[in-house]
């Protein structure tokens, strides 16, 4: 049952991909719209709205369809279409056209342009300065700088080092093999500071451990079990993962060795999928699509400027649900008991971190733990 529920979640987004073009959807009515009647219906990733409407599109890096980060974000922009009276769009691209996508979306005439994640940076900011009667919305990236602002594109900056660091600080102090591993999707700057956060945090809990790292994908949940498996060999005892649906593979290979092993995540929560399952960091990526829409119809969009989101306004934060319930979920009393007061005492870090008392530094160098443990 496991099994077929995990490739459930691997199978969402071909399956979302088959029938996005299939039905009609009505469009909730907005108070702008039922006051004008002019509400339209949904046909495929679109959602329209006549009058005049600011347009929207958002541009994906990554699949829609698995629960990850695109739907979040694609959820907020149809809250917004909802809510705000907005036009939305939403179109898969891949690197090779990231570029080509960004221009033919600015040429049609959307009004707002959202792009994801740091492998868009250099198109977005390309186009963006092609197109300044365009605004730009650059989420996960960051662009602009105090010596070379584009007035047009504000950046959505997530910084998520601090909620790695209490992850790391609670594998840190619940292992028994002192060896914990890490998988991140991508070398970019800020899952490189993630990494570095979490060693920080499991060498801050036991100096006696050792992390072993290693970057995986976004896509490919195969190559993140290959890793995984490889990790559990080493002796690994605790596996956290950055890769969002693709954690996946961590945990079919938590379930398929049936050890001792278990697993951290980030946006998805595998609870149901796995015994060994302790908890998840989740990041509101959707809030910072809606406040650029919101900006836009407000008319006071913040070009040029960088929004910082992190532990400190719940750009990230630790989904303490899925923690609190793990000793319900694990047939391991000992771990149970291991996790249960590592849990209690990473509840105490995130504080200090929110009230300012302790300060990690947003490192994006490649994360090395022989780097972190001589510093």
């Amino acid at each position: 049952m496991r099994k077929k529920a995990i490739t459930m979640i691997l199978s969402l987004g071909l399956v979302c991909s088959m029938l996005g073009g299939c039905g009609k959807t009505a469009v909730p009515e907005t108070k702008a719209a039922a006051e004008s009647g002019n509400t339209k219906e949904v046909s495929g990733d679109t959602t329209e709205v006549d009058g005049g409407a600011k347009r929207v599109v958002l541009i994906g890096n990554q699949k829609f369809g698995d629960n990850g980060p695109m739907d979040d974000m694609a959820a907020a922009g149809e809250r917004a279409a909802a809510e705000l009276g907005v036009e939305f769009k939403k179109i898969e691209s891949s690197p090779a056209a990231f570029e080509e996508d960004i221009r033919s979306m600015s040429q049609e005439g959307y009004d707002l342009v959202i792009t994801t994640f740091g492998y868009m940076s250099d198109a977005t900011k390309l186009v963006a300065q092609e197109f300044p009667d365009t605004k730009y919305t650059a989420i996960f990236q960051e662009i602009n700088t105090p010596e070379e602002p584009v007035p047009n594109l504000w950046d959505a900056v997530f910084r998520g080092q601090t909620t790695f660091y209490v992850d790391g600080y609670i594998a840190g102090l619940a292992t028994k093999t002192n060896r914990v591993g890490f998988i991140v999707g991508g070398e970019e700057p800020g899952p490189n500071a993630e990494g570095n956060g979490f060693m920080r945090g499991v060498y801050a809990a036991n100096p006696d451990a050792t992390v072993e790292f290693s970057y995986a994908s976004y896509e490919d949940s195969a190559k993140v079990k290959e890793i995984a498996l490889a990790m559990i060999d080493k002796g690994c005892d605790i596996i956290q993962g950055d890769c969002a649906a693709p954690d996946a593979g961590i945990i079919e290979a938590i379930n398929e060795t049936g050890k001792d092993v278990f697993a951290l995540s980030c946006i998805m929560d595998f609870s149901s999928d796995c015994d060994n399952f302790v908890g998840t960091i989740k990041m509101n990526y959707g809030a910072a699509v809606y406040d650029a829409i919101k900006a836009l119809v407000d008319g006071n969009y913040p070009g040029g400027e960088q929004g910082i989101r992190d532990i400190t306004n719940d750009g990230y934060y630790l989904y303490w649900e899925a923690y609190d319930s793990f000793g319900e979920r694990t047939k391991n009393p000992e771990y149970a008991e291991r996790f249960k007061s590592a849990i209690e005492k990473g509840k105490e870090i995130e504080k200090q971190i929110k009230a300012g008392e302790l300060v990690v530094d947003f490192d994006t160098t490649t994360p090395d733990w022989n780097r972190i443990t001589s510093e």
